[in-house]
C-alpha cells in the first residue's frame, strides 16, 4: 500500500513537471544572442524584452557567420550596424513587414547610414520559394537584386500557387528592363542551389525558428535577435543599444 502512494506521489511530480514544460514561454537565448522578444499588437514596444550581452568566444561567432561571404546587401558598407533578415519570399508574414515596415526601415535607418540591410533566404514553403530567391539572384547578376526583391513581395501570392512560375519571374524580368536572355541563363543555371541551401543552414545553425527573423549587428561583436514582423520602434531602440558602447 504505501509503495503505491509513493507511485501516485511521482507520477503526480512528473505530469506537473510535464505540464509546467509546455506551458512555459519558449525564450532561448544564446550567450551570444539579445533576444526581443514578438510582442502583441496590443502591447506597447516597451514590453519587448531585450538585454545586452557580449559575444562570447565560442567555436560558433554568430556575427562572424551572419557577415560571412558576400550576401545581398543595401546600404552604406561603413554603416555601425548590420541587419540580416531571414525570409521566404512566400511567407506572408515577410510580406506583411515589407509591406509594412521596409520602407520605413530604409528611409529612415539605411539611407541614413544607420544600418545597412542584408538578406539571407530561409526558404521552407515549397517550390516557389526556390523559383523567387532564384529569380532574385539572376536579377542580382544584373545590378537589380533590390528591384526583383521588391517585386516578388510585392507580387506575393498564396505559397505553392505556381506565382512564382518561370513565365512569371520573366515578366518580372521585363518588367525591370533586364537581358533576358542572359536572365533565363542565370536563373534556369542551378548556380544559385548552393547558396540557398547555406543560408538555410546558416539560419537553421543561429537559431531561426520563424520568419521574418532579424540580426542586427553592431560595431563591438554585440548581436540582437528580432523574431517577427517588429515595427520600425524595435530596430531603433536596438540600434541605439547595440551603437551605446
Amino acid at each position: 500500500m504505501r509503495i503505491g502512494v509513493v507511485a501516485v506521489l511521482l507520477l503526480v511530480v512528473a505530469v506537473a513537471a510535464l505540464g509546467w514544460r509546455f506551458a512555459a514561454p519558449v525564450s532561448s537565448t544564446s550567450s551570444n544572442t539579445v533576444l526581443v522578444q514578438e510582442t502583441s499588437p496590443s502591447l506597447s514596444i516597451s514590453s519587448a524584452m531585450i538585454s545586452s550581452t557580449a559575444v562570447s568566444s565560442t567555436a560558433f561567432n554568430l556575427a562572424a557567420a551572419l557577415l560571412a561571404g558576400a550576401p545581398s546587401t543595401l546600404g552604406s558598407p561603413n554603416a555601425p550596424v548590420t541587419i540580416v533578415e531571414f525570409g521566404d519570399y512566400q511567407c506572408p508574414t515577410c510580406g506583411e513587414w515589407y509591406t509594412t515596415q521596409e520602407a520605413s526601415i530604409i528611409q529612415n535607418l539605411v539611407n541614413t547610414g544607420k544600418a545597412k540591410l542584408v538578406w539571407r533566404d530561409f526558404d521552407y514553403y515549397g517550390a516557389d520559394s526556390i523559383s523567387a530567391s532564384e529569380a532574385a539572384y539572376a536579377g542580382g547578376q544584373q545590378g537589380k537584386f533590390w528591384q526583383f526583391h521588391d517585386l516578388l513581395f510585392q507580387n506575393q501570392q498564396t505559397p505553392n500557387s505556381g506565382w512564382a512560375s518561370r513565365q512569371n519571374m520573366d515578366k518580372f524580368a521585363q518588367e525591370l528592363g533586364l537581358n533576358i536572355t542572359q536572365f533565363d541563363l542565370d536563373f534556369n543555371s542551378g548556380k544559385y542551389d548552393g547558396l540557398i541551401n547555406s543560408n538555410h543552414s546558416l539560419g537553421v545553425q543561429a537559431g531561426v525558428s520563424e520568419t521574418p527573423t532579424f540580426f542586427l549587428i553592431g560595431p563591438n561583436g554585440k548581436v540582437v535577435t528580432i523574431a517577427g514582423a517588429q515595427p520600425e520602434s524595435v530596430f531603433e531602440q536596438a540600434i541605439a543599444q547595440l551603437t551605446s558602447g
